[in-house]
């Protein structure tokens, strides 16, 4: 394995990773994942490493606000983003002087550019020092520019939440998008409790602060590699936000009951199900691809969840008690995790996406029994995907009504069901992904 030990290396891996996404259209996390476990970093070097990856994806459109007087026309993607790699680290960590940063900028050049680019590159960062930071445009002549800058979001995604949920509201939903994310680890209920699994992490010298979850406890973004954590591979835990583990509470499955995950994979919900049950009854975990419904299988094995039976063809006679549709969506609640989405996801994906969900959900509900419960969950904050979906799915389906929520307000996420029966939770607000959810039941005549 080949060792690196200076902040140069970090620094060069964060580069390489950033242009291969860009070219490829893989995962930053994937590509920075796989690069990682084939060097040998220190820790704080691997946290730069990140810091430095993440924080240039997701500050891309300020970097580029910012560097735009400096370019005559947009250079190459690699110089770009070295470019850019340099006025993050200028503009947006204090921690790193500012000479540093221009010399292993300047040092990175060096060996793939010309000497007029590296002597353009070294120049262009130099004159970000002496000018300092490009003033925004004015927030009350142009609030949509200002904010889409300040925040490195699309403007219309800007345009969107102000309108809808107000400035307080969105301008923290914004803020939460540039936030490194806590990981935050679901206690397997069947192997302990939680205060037993905080134990576990504890012993380990994490630092873990109970979540709003029943079972989530979190831990800092910097943790590592959440399967090298202790216990993870004994089944203690699975890795999940809290918005997306109270869609289970929500779910309420009974241990005795048939539960159906008609998205199951890569298992998140469905192990989570299983566990709520005691490890009883059945959860059918379906998924149309065999190589995602075996990441299913595993989770399940490594949890010790003899409960999910995993298929990629469902049967054609099926009444089941709960059937969650966790559907695939933009995703567009989980910007702090997945950055690459504020660059992918345009207004037309929407509706694209909605086309499918109305079709997953018109599915799913020949196999609710009468008196059963159909779950329906997105990890996005657009109407397209959820209200609109969930309404045209009720006009066509009076046999299905929608449930009002939870009647206890001590049941787990209660606060996030509104008056019309949804639930919803906003990225940031406190601390979770955006999620919305809608339970629906089958009447019984």
């Amino acid at each position: 394995m080949k060792q690196f030990s200076s902040p140069a290396s970090a620094r060069l891996i964060a580069w390489e990773v950033l242009n291969k996404a860009e070219k490829s259209g893989l995962w930053v996390e994937e590509l920075l994942s796989q690069r990682l476990s084939a060097v040998k970093l220190l820790a704080a070097e691997q946290r730069l490493c990140r810091g430095l990856s993440f924080g240039v994806l997701k500050a891309r459109l300020f970097l580029d606000y910012s560097l735009q007087p400096f370019l005559k026309k947009r250079p190459p993607t690699r110089l770009m983003n070295l470019l850019r790699l340099g006025a993050y680290q200028l503009l947006k960590l204090d921690r790193i002087p500012s000479h540093a940063a221009v010399n292993e900028t300047v040092n990175l050049a060096k060996p793939g550019f010309s000497g007029v680019q590296v002597k353009f590159v070294n120049a262009v960062l130099r004159e970000i020092i002496r000018q300092g930071a490009r003033p925004l445009p004015d927030k009350n002549l142009d609030p949509v520019t200002h904010l889409s800058i300040r925040y490195s979001l699309p403007p219309y995604l800007v345009e969107r939440w102000h309108g809808r949920f107000g400035q307080a509201l969105a301008e923290s939903m914004m803020a939460a998008a540039n936030e490194a994310p806590p990981l935050v680890a679901r206690v397997n209920s069947l192997r302990g409790t939680r205060e037993e699994g905080e134990a576990l992490l504890a012993r380990q010298g994490f630092s873990v602060e109970k979540g709003l979850a029943p079972v989530a406890l979190c831990l800092g973004p910097d943790s590592g590699d959440p399967a090298r954590l202790p216990g993870f591979q004994e089944g203690w835990f699975y890795f999940q936000d809290q918005a997306a583990q109270l869609v289970g509470y929500l779910a309420d499955p009974a241990p005795t009951e048939l539960c159906l995950d008609l998205c199951s994979a890569p298992g998140g919900k469905t192990t989570h199900l299983a566990e709520l049950m005691g490890g009883q009854g059945r959860v059918l975990a379906y998924d149309i691809q065999a190589g995602k419904i075996l990441k299913v299988k595993k989770n399940a094995e490594r949890l010790g969840l003899k409960n999910i039976v995993t298929v990629t063809e469902l049967p054609k006679v099926l009444e089941a008690d709960r059937v969650l549709v966790d559907a695939p969506c933009s995703g567009i609640g989980t910007l702090r995790r997945h950055a690459e989405i504020r660059w992918r996801v345009t207004e037309k994906d929407f509706l694209r996406m909605a086309g499918i969900q109305k079709k997953l959900l018109n599915q799913a509900a020949q196999y609710v029994k009468p008196g059963g419960w159909l779950i329906y969950s997105t990890c996005s904050t657009e109407p397209e995907e959820n209200e609109e979906v969930v309404n045209a799915f009720l006009a066509g389906h009076p046999e299905f009504e929608l449930s009002p929520g939870p009647g206890s307000s001590g049941h787990p996420g209660a606060q996030f069901w509104g008056r019309d029966g949804f639930f919803r939770t906003y990225p940031g607000y406190p601390e979770l992904d955006g999620m919305f959810a809608a339970r629906m039941r089958r009447k019984k005549d």
